[in-house]
């Protein structure tokens, strides 16, 4: 699963917030296991290509009579041959790049899910989901102030990388803002917001005073206005698409599920509906076999 894809997963779970947050049924405990473990796992490998980046870079200023037969630090971190990012070749993919492209992406969908889990919580008088999702958005910071300080430090020749990456990061953080303004009426957004400001003032469109065509028109909009916003500029694959849909996996899980997953605008994103579907029939089976055996 592509980064682009979680982001867009982020904005159908806002879109479906209030469904979430007034159901009934508990947050299932193997669903937040699932989501903690395998955003853990997506950070430490996304932990180790910076500490990787910064090995290659003090060999490189140790022996620099050496470096230009050395990979640099943008391309492809691993055993395969590796492409350089400002390679124009069609379906070309930089794994560092990409793995750098995903901790911007994946933080809107961090801080959104945060930001419902807690809200959940509250609404309940627990602490159960939030401090799962928090874990993880902590960590996420950590990981992302290391790649903005990676950023500072980039020589000249990747300015262009430099530049994209500074891009997608600013609009990552205007569309976490959005998203977030557009559930003020259902969570506490300021703390996970960029700039606070900037939610109130998306916050208006998607007010629960607004008459639901209203607030309907506007979701239809935002989302496509969002796949949009992300369609293009980006590295072809993921760094880490395997992890990437565990914790998509995972979300769908805690969903409920009146909420049609078939309704999304991406269709490879159906097969989360499949997946979970699947994984009904399979409990049931289970379930039927498990009367049917002698006690």
């Amino acid at each position: 699963m592509h980064a682009r894809q979680l982001v867009e997963l982020a904005g159908w779970v806002a879109a479906h917030a209030q469904h979430l947050l007034e159901s009934p049924a508990p947050m299932p405990e193997t669903a937040l296991h699932q989501y903690w473990t395998a955003s853990k796992c997506r950070l430490e490998r996304w932990k180790w290509t910076l500490y990787e980046f910064r090995r290659r870079q003090a060999e490189q200023s140790a022996a620099p009579q050496k470096a230009s037969s050395k990979a640099d630090g943008f391309e492809q971190l691993g055993p395969s041959a590796s492409i350089p990012p400002t390679s124009h070749k069609p379906g070309a993919t930089s794994l560092f790049l990409a793995a750098l492209e995903e901790i911007l992406l994946s933080e809107v969908f961090s801080r959104v899910w945060t930001a419902l889990l807690e809200a959940h919580d509250q609404r309940r008088s627990c602490s159960e989901a939030g401090p799962i999702a928090r874990s993880v958005l902590l960590d996420h910071f950590e990981v992302r102030r290391r790649l903005l300080n990676l950023l500072l430090q980039v020589d000249t020749e990747r300015s262009t990388e430099q530049r994209h990456l500074n891009q997608l990061r600013t609009l990552a953080e205007r569309w976490t803002d959005l998203l977030l303004g557009a559930l003020a009426d259902l969570v506490q957004p300021t703390e996970f917001a960029f700039d606070p400001a900037r939610v109130r003032d998306f916050a208006g469109d998607f007010s629960l005073q607004s008459p639901p065509h209203v607030r309907q028109q506007a979701w239809k909009l935002t989302l496509a206005s969002l796949r949009s916003a992300f369609a293009v500029g980006l590295q072809p694959v993921s760094a880490n698409p395997d992890l990437n849909q565990t914790i998509a996996q995972a979300v769908v899980e805690c969903l409920p599920r009146d909420i049609p997953l078939l309704s999304l605008p991406n269709e490879s994103l159906w097969c989360l509906e499949l997946d979970r579907r699947t994984g009904d029939l399979e409990n049931l089976l289970s379930a039927l076999l498990a009367d049917q055996l002698p006690s």
